[in-house]
């Protein structure tokens, strides 16, 4: 007789659940967070023990040599997330800033569901109006409280794949969900 087969191992957990778990945990406070722009600087971020990491759009935009005013378009954005998630694979969780979600609600809703797919563990979504501009510069203009509330009912919807999503108003306000 053929020996049975052994178990498989368990799955690995989701970059969301991965991330739920590191929030919910009694880790000191505050989190920290390093930022990385690429599959190298996530790599650093990981080996020097960090718990996750921030993907950041400044960053990832300067690193191509650019100013962070929504030249990077989703699909770059969706590239580097998969280089960056790979190389630190489900050891640490990569939150990612998503600009302004790359449109209206419905790229929202792509944007959320892209991402996820592709590694990320949370999302930050800002209210800025296309074009954008960098978050830390002055003249920037938000988009009007109806469309604000569509992209964030629209990242609510999508979110079955990650576990946070932070919509950040650039006069100063932020709500996690």
């Amino acid at each position: 007789p053929t020996p049975p087969m052994p178990p498989p191992p368990p799955p690995h957990p989701s970059p969301a659940a991965s991330l739920r778990a590191l929030l919910s945990s009694p880790a000191p406070s505050p989190l920290l967070m390093p930022c990385c722009f690429d599959a190298l600087s996530a790599t650093l971020v990981a080996r020097a023990g960090f718990p996750l990491t921030f993907l950041s759009g400044f960053a990832a935009a300067a690193s191509r040599g650019l100013p962070d005013t929504g030249l990077m378009s989703y699909g770059e954005v969706e590239a580097r997330v998969r280089e960056v998630t790979a190389a630190v694979g489900d050891r640490v969780p990569v939150v990612v800033d998503a600009d302004n979600g790359y449109g209206n609600a419905v790229n929202v809703r792509r944007t959320v569901r892209g991402l996820a797919a592709a590694g990320a563990a949370g999302i930050l979504i800002e209210d800025q109006v296309l074009p954008k501009r960098c978050g830390h510069t002055k003249g920037k203009e938000v988009v009007g409280r109806e469309e604000a509330v569509m992209r964030v009912k629209a990242a609510i919807d999508a979110r079955n794949e990650v576990s946070w999503i932070n919509a950040s108003c650039e006069l100063g306000n932020s709500v996690l969900f």
